[in-house]
Protein backbone atom coordinates (compact mmCIF):
# COMPACT_ATOMS: atom_id res chain seq x y z
CA UNK A 1 0.00 0.00 0.00
CA UNK A 2 1.91 3.24 -1.04
CA UNK A 3 1.60 6.38 0.92
CA UNK A 4 2.87 8.67 -1.88
CA UNK A 5 5.86 9.25 -3.58
CA UNK A 6 8.82 7.61 -2.50
CA UNK A 7 11.61 9.82 -1.22
CA UNK A 8 14.73 9.66 -1.71
CA UNK A 9 16.68 7.72 1.34
CA UNK A 10 20.18 9.73 0.32
CA UNK A 11 20.53 13.04 1.98
CA UNK A 12 22.29 15.63 0.38
CA UNK A 13 25.21 17.18 2.45
CA UNK A 14 26.07 20.72 2.56
CA UNK A 15 29.32 22.45 2.67
CA UNK A 16 30.80 24.63 4.58
CA UNK A 17 29.58 28.32 4.61
CA UNK A 18 32.24 30.85 3.23
CA UNK A 19 32.74 31.78 7.34
CA UNK A 20 32.95 28.42 8.40
CA UNK A 21 35.90 27.68 5.25
CA UNK A 22 37.63 31.04 6.35
CA UNK A 23 38.23 30.24 9.89
CA UNK A 24 38.77 26.80 8.99
CA UNK A 25 41.72 27.73 6.49
CA UNK A 26 43.07 30.17 9.43
CA UNK A 27 42.95 27.72 12.04
CA UNK A 28 44.87 25.55 10.43
CA UNK A 29 47.43 27.69 9.13
CA UNK A 30 47.85 29.15 12.75
CA UNK A 31 48.46 25.44 14.47
CA UNK A 32 50.76 24.30 11.39
CA UNK A 33 53.33 23.18 14.15
CA UNK A 34 50.93 20.90 16.20
CA UNK A 35 48.13 18.54 16.43
CA UNK A 36 45.26 19.34 14.55
CA UNK A 37 42.34 17.17 15.19
CA UNK A 38 39.35 16.83 13.16
CA UNK A 39 37.15 17.70 16.67
CA UNK A 40 39.21 20.77 17.19
CA UNK A 41 37.93 22.19 13.84
CA UNK A 42 34.21 21.43 14.25
CA UNK A 43 34.51 23.08 17.50
CA UNK A 44 36.00 26.31 15.36
CA UNK A 45 32.71 26.23 13.48
CA UNK A 46 30.27 24.77 15.63
CA UNK A 47 29.65 21.44 14.01
CA UNK A 48 30.44 17.91 15.28
CA UNK A 49 33.40 16.03 13.91
CA UNK A 50 31.30 13.99 11.81
CA UNK A 51 29.08 17.08 10.11
CA UNK A 52 32.26 18.88 9.73
CA UNK A 53 33.99 16.36 8.24
CA UNK A 54 31.36 15.83 5.59
CA UNK A 55 30.44 19.49 4.85
CA UNK A 56 34.69 19.58 4.30
CA UNK A 57 34.92 17.65 1.49
CA UNK A 58 32.07 18.74 -0.05
CA UNK A 59 33.68 22.53 0.11
CA UNK A 60 37.15 21.34 -0.19
CA UNK A 61 37.17 18.25 -2.39
CA UNK A 62 39.16 16.17 -0.36
CA UNK A 63 39.17 14.91 3.81
CA UNK A 64 40.25 17.62 6.21
CA UNK A 65 43.08 15.36 6.95
CA UNK A 66 44.37 15.52 3.43
CA UNK A 67 43.96 19.18 3.31
CA UNK A 68 46.19 19.07 6.91
CA UNK A 69 48.69 17.49 5.00
CA UNK A 70 48.56 19.42 1.78
CA UNK A 71 48.98 22.79 3.63
CA UNK A 72 51.89 20.94 5.84
CA UNK A 73 53.97 20.52 2.77
CA UNK A 74 52.90 24.02 1.93
CA UNK A 75 54.85 25.71 4.95
CA UNK A 76 57.51 23.50 4.34
CA UNK A 77 58.00 24.49 0.84
CA UNK A 78 58.07 28.17 1.98
CA UNK A 79 60.33 26.85 4.77
CA UNK A 80 62.76 25.03 2.78
CA UNK A 81 62.85 27.53 0.02
CA UNK A 82 63.02 30.70 2.69
CA UNK A 83 65.39 29.33 4.94
CA UNK A 84 68.57 27.19 5.31
CA UNK A 85 67.39 25.36 8.44
CA UNK A 86 67.90 21.72 8.42
CA UNK A 87 64.69 19.67 7.10
CA UNK A 88 64.95 17.80 10.58
CA UNK A 89 63.73 21.24 12.51
CA UNK A 90 61.58 22.16 9.13
CA UNK A 91 59.62 18.68 9.89
CA UNK A 92 58.67 19.53 13.21
CA UNK A 93 58.07 23.41 12.88
CA UNK A 94 55.28 22.29 9.78
CA UNK A 95 53.88 19.42 12.51
CA UNK A 96 55.48 16.53 11.01
CA UNK A 97 57.17 13.95 13.22
CA UNK A 98 60.64 14.01 11.83
CA UNK A 99 62.53 14.49 8.37
CA UNK A 100 62.06 10.97 7.18
CA UNK A 101 57.77 11.85 7.64
CA UNK A 102 58.54 15.13 6.02
CA UNK A 103 60.61 13.00 2.64
CA UNK A 104 57.83 10.94 2.71
CA UNK A 105 54.59 12.85 2.19
CA UNK A 106 56.75 16.02 0.45
CA UNK A 107 57.65 13.90 -2.34
CA UNK A 108 54.30 12.04 -2.55
CA UNK A 109 52.55 15.31 -2.80
CA UNK A 110 55.17 17.25 -4.77
CA UNK A 111 56.98 14.70 -6.91
CA UNK A 112 60.60 15.75 -5.77
CA UNK A 113 62.22 15.15 -2.43
CA UNK A 114 62.54 18.16 0.34
CA UNK A 115 66.19 18.53 -0.95
CA UNK A 116 65.45 18.84 -4.81
CA UNK A 117 63.37 20.93 -4.07
CA UNK A 118 65.65 23.54 -1.94
CA UNK A 119 68.23 22.83 -4.85
CA UNK A 120 64.99 23.82 -7.38
CA UNK A 121 63.82 26.87 -5.50
CA UNK A 122 67.19 28.29 -4.02
CA UNK A 123 66.70 32.28 -4.67
CA UNK A 124 63.17 32.44 -5.69
CA UNK A 125 60.64 34.66 -3.55
CA UNK A 126 57.58 32.23 -2.07
CA UNK A 127 56.41 34.62 0.17
CA UNK A 128 53.62 36.32 -2.21
CA UNK A 129 50.99 33.72 -0.71
CA UNK A 130 52.34 32.74 2.27
CA UNK A 131 50.24 33.18 5.26
CA UNK A 132 52.03 35.72 7.58
CA UNK A 133 51.08 32.78 10.89
CA UNK A 134 53.64 30.78 8.79
CA UNK A 135 56.69 33.49 8.35
CA UNK A 136 56.75 32.81 12.28
CA UNK A 137 58.02 29.39 11.74
CA UNK A 138 61.03 30.28 9.91
CA UNK A 139 61.84 32.89 12.57
CA UNK A 140 65.22 31.78 14.92
CA UNK A 141 62.82 32.44 17.70
CA UNK A 142 60.84 29.41 16.74
CA UNK A 143 63.58 27.41 16.54
CA UNK A 144 65.65 28.64 19.96
CA UNK A 145 62.44 27.28 21.62
CA UNK A 146 62.31 24.20 19.93
CA UNK A 147 65.70 23.05 20.69
CA UNK A 148 65.58 23.95 24.27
Amino acid sequence: MAHGPRRNSHKTVAGLSDWQKNKVVRYIDENIDGCIRVQELGDQVRLSASRFSKGFKVSFGRSPYDYVLSRRVDAAKYLISSTDEPLSQIAQACGLSDQAHLSKVFKRLVGVTPLKWRRLSAGKCTTQHTPASWRRLGSADVHASANA
